[in-house]
């Protein structure tokens, strides 16, 4: 009678045991089944991507060519990594300066797809907006307030990006120093440069290089448009067709550069050297894009930069030449007159740190799995956009 109980509970164990297994493996095959497939749609999309030439609308923020292709069973978020937002939120501390930044921040286009730039108006003492992107102080005074400080080291552990501009170096003004990391020094000169192209080390200068400066050419004269390319303190008559421009050469009144898209010219720098150009980009709605082609790029009449170095500021100087050396979010780009490479030295400074953003948000409630991929952009400057999709069943 025990043998035969022994021998029955071994039977009932092994039975179990069966349909243990059996469970499992269902719901394993089940499952992996369910990821092999969320995979392989994620390569597909990726692959669609690339072979019809649609990166670019993701890239502008339009989801369309994915939403047309996915199943009605299947959502999805989608990141972006290593390159501009598309959509820039700003904040400003006053509406005047408000006014002042939105000059500053006017959309470009880089690698075929556009950055736009919204500026929003923000009281510092009620803490800073998390939705903000970067917000920019001009000539601001009031950091070592302490709640002004708290504040935006708050908003800088979150992420944020802090852009001090117009800023007077001030020895003296600890929590000015400590936020952006300045510091006395004794360098000296005239004219300041980039020293190198070094995107491993910041990309800033790949930014200013590759966005280039876009100049306003509304106003009306027969059959051409024009406007003035401020560069070097000084302004330059710029007229376009919707196929040339001719650009006002400085150095021979008599001698007028003319050139189509795509063309490069050269002009002579404030030190004597001389400089090439390249037409980018001619909108007739509105404007020209030239961008400068050295990456020894050549500034002028920075009029605090001779006195200041630090670890996250943009202009840091070594023998007198300016050395792009900023791996922060909190970056000061030093006083000096308003013109079209501060205005794409400010876009850039912004850019080159708002690279990682959705298209589509995540439900991280969901059981996901992610695919990624990567994507060369040309052809202003290197650039590569990781993209990665977040895949999950509907309920």
């Amino acid at each position: 009678m025990k043998g035969f109980i022994y021998f029955l509970e071994l039977a009932i164990s092994a039975i179990l045991i069966i349909i243990i297994l059996i469970t499992f493996f269902t719901v394993g095959i089940k499952q992996d089944w369910e990821r092999s497939h969320l995979i392989s749609l994620g390569n597909d999309i990726f692959n669609y991507l690339k072979n019809s030439g649609n990166l670019i609308k993701v890239l502008n923020n339009d989801t369309s060519e994915i939403d047309s292709i996915i199943p009605p069973n299947i959502d999805y978020g989608l990141k972006v990594y290593g390159s501009p937002k598309p959509n820039i939120k700003v904040g400003c501390t006053n509406e005047i300066m408000r006014n002042y930044v939105d000059s500053l921040l006017t959309d470009t286009y880089v690698n075929n797809h556009w950055i736009n730039f919204t500026v929003f108006s923000f009281d510092i003492n009620d803490g800073i907006p998390s939705d903000y992107d970067a917000v920019v102080f001009v000539n601001y005074t009031e950091y070592s307030n302490p709640s002004v400080k708290s504040n935006i080291t708050d908003y800088l552990n979150k992420g944020g990006v802090v852009i001090g501009i117009n800023a007077t170096f001030n020895n003296n003004d600890i929590d000015f120093n400590d936020i952006f990391g300045l510091s006395q020094t004794s360098s000296g000169g005239d004219n300041f440069y980039f020293t190198s192209y070094s995107p491993s080390e910041d990309e800033i200068e790949k930014y200013f290089l590759g966005l280039g400066f876009d100049i306003n050419t509304n106003n009306i004269i027969d059959t051409k448009k024009w406007g003035y390319w401020y560069i070097w303190g000084d302004s330059r008559i710029v007229n376009i067709t919707s196929t040339t421009v001719d650009i006002e050469n400085k150095t021979d009144e008599d001698f007028i550069i003319n050139k189509m898209e795509g063309e490069t010219f050269n002009l002579k720098g404030p030190d004597l050297n001389w400089y090439t150009f390249k037409i980018k980009k001619i909108f007739w709605d509105n404007f020209v894009i030239i961008k400068p082609i050295n990456t020894s790029f050549i500034f002028k009449d920075f009029s605090e930069a001779n006195d200041v170095t630090g670890k996250v500021n943009i202009i840091a100087l070594s023998t007198g030449q300016a050395e792009m050396t900023s791996n922060n979010t909190a970056i000061w780009i030093s006083d000096f007159s308003w013109n079209d490479e501060y205005r794409t030295l400010v876009k850039a400074a912004i850019a080159s740190r708002v690279k990682e953003w959705y298209v589509n948000e995540v439900d991280l409630t969901k059981e996901y799995v992610t695919v990624s991929s990567f994507f060369p952009l040309c052809c202003d400057m290197p650039e590569t956009a990781e993209l990665t999709l977040y895949l999950w069943y509907k309920v």
